[in-house]
């Protein structure tokens, strides 16, 4: 146990959270007639921000827990969860969030709603609400894993824990603080990942990497290859890289921060910083996995897992200032999906819900920002407490929530590419979703071969199948999207901001 440690890396977060909201409402006090926007800012998020803001919302028990757990079972190959985030920063940044941004959106049941049908909207946010709930628990789970884990109390203490901390970093300022908070620790992340990579090249009791790399080629080959063997690619690689390249594309907690953005010139340049951000913090995770593991094979570590044995060798091997930066950086992963995923539950209950009911329409921002900060801490209390009887899996589990978007993308493409069917959107997700839970409750996947981490790969054929044929079969379907906003750009642009094209 490390109390020294996890208060260590709890402080580093704390520190942080609180000197940005410092910052913030300075800030805020030199400007004049200001009026908060809880939710997104007033659209006046830098690309930095933007990019740490959609790269770390992405980050989290998927990445922490989950790759350092898979490591051990796809190894090098595990890299395809992080390959396909980098795809889905490309898609947002360039396509899909371009569109969010020029319809003038403020959460993805918008967009559907102003695509297809309004009737859309309450059915997507609901969906995305509960979605978001899940996304919650696990990192949840996550924290209460590795605070627990370094102390020995209970999972619900160090998940209480966690979800105070996550709670204010978004709790004070919004999205303005998670943007400020996410760009900070962006930077502190890879500082302290980077150090961390360096501190095992020499240290002397691990003998550098070499020996690492040596005992993984002598009794686990597989798990450095690229494309693991034919059981990880079919059971995991193709699943994990279609699940993050197509699945998160209309998560609202990955694509929040696309919404707070001055113009779509601000999201593309985003882009170019978002991908390695992501990408290679991945990296780093799953060789801190694959180090673990060979040191577990050379008794020099005595670990349950992957994500055990990477706490663990990080407690045992490091110095404890490093001990408390890269816990802090693990824990900020966490947090920060954490804090966009709250911020997706206030969105689309107040925007996509609540606008239904005439006491809540059009409210001024002064009770909607009230109402957003209430939303906030029932999802955030209720999660933690939820998490500790939640026991899963983290990347099947989070592998396994995004593909239920992946029917939303196709649709969407057809929608803007060729021509908008009601009907036939509302049967392809349908379906696509009730088949998803036939295949989670039922042996049907093992049966025919496709065990494993496959959603996403069903989702992927079963939607644009259907969706191509019921659009076809529909002759009351309309143009295409792109028709309907040349014809009326200039609208279009008044309302997104300059910089559309």
């Amino acid at each position: 146990m490390n109390w020294f440690v996890t208060i260590g890396g709890i402080a580093y977060n704390f520190v942080i959270i609180i000197v940005c909201s410092i910052y913030i409402f300075m800030k805020r006090r030199r400007e004049r007639n200001h009026e908060e926007d809880f939710l997104f800012g007033g659209k006046k998020m830098g690309w930095f921000a933007c990019a740490a803001s959609l790269a770390l919302a992405t980050l989290g028990g998927g990445h922490i827990n989950g790759l350092s757990a898979q490591s051990w079972v796809s190894g090098v190959a595990s890299n395809f969860f992080c390959l396909g985030a980098g795809f889905f920063f490309i898609i947002v940044c360039r396509y899909t969030g371009v569109w969010y941004r020029r319809m003038g959106c403020s959460s993805v049941a918008d967009l559907f709603g102003k695509m297809f049908h309004p009737a859309l909207i309450p059915i997507i946010a609901g969906f995305g609400v509960g979605h978001s709930w899940m996304v919650l628990c696990v990192e949840v789970q996550g924290m209460g894993a590795v605070i627990s884990s370094m102390t020995g109390i209970p999972n619900l203490v160090g998940g209480l824990i966690g979800a105070a901390i996550g709670l204010l970093y978004i709790i004070i300022a919004g999205i303005e603080e998670v943007g400020l908070v996410n760009a900070v620790n962006a930077v502190l992340m890879y500082v302290f990942g980077i150090i961390l990579l360096i501190f095992i090249g020499y240290n002397s009791f691990i003998g550098g990497w070499q020996p690492i790399n040596d005992n993984l080629l002598l009794q686990n080959p597989e798990l450095i290859h690229a494309m693991g063997n034919p059981v990880i690619l079919r059971t995991y690689v193709i699943g994990a890289f279609v699940a993050t390249a197509l699945g998160m594309v209309f998560v609202q907690g990955d694509v929040q921060a696309a919404a707070a953005v001055p113009n779509v010139k601000v999201l593309r340049k985003a882009c170019i910083a978002a991908i390695p951000l992501n990408v290679m913090f991945g990296v780093i995770i799953i060789s801190l996995g694959l180090a673990s593991r060979s040191l577990v094979n050379m008794n020099m570590l005595d670990a349950a897992n992957g994500a055990d044995g990477v706490v663990k060798l990080i407690l045992t091997y490091m110095p404890n200032w490093l001990q408390i930066g890269v816990i802090g950086m693990f824990l900020s992963a966490m947090l920060s999906t954490f804090a966009c995923m709250c911020l997706a539950v206030a969105t689309m209950l107040n925007r996509n819900i609540l606008n239904y009911f005439p006491a809540f329409k059009n409210m001024p921002a002064k009770k909607e920002n009230a109402l957003s900060r209430l939303w906030i801490l029932v999802a955030g209390v209720s999660s933690a407490f939820a998490a500790v009887t939640i026991q899963t899996q983290t990347n099947a589990a989070l592998t396994w929530g995004m593909a239920w978007f992946i029917p939303m993308f196709f649709v969407f493409v057809i929608g803007m590419k060729w021509k908008r069917s009601r009907v036939g959107t509302l049967a392809t997700l349908i379906i696509c979703w009730v088949f998803n839970m036939v295949l989670t409750f039922t042996p049907l996947a093992e049966k025919i071969g496709f065990d494993g981490n496959t959603y996403s790969v069903f989702m992927l054929v079963l939607s644009l199948v259907l969706g191509i044929t019921f659009t076809a079969l529909d002759k009351n379907a309309v143009p295409n999207y792109r028709q309907v906003y040349d014809a009326q750009r200039g609208k279009y642009d008044a309302i997104a901001g300059a910089d559309t094209n």
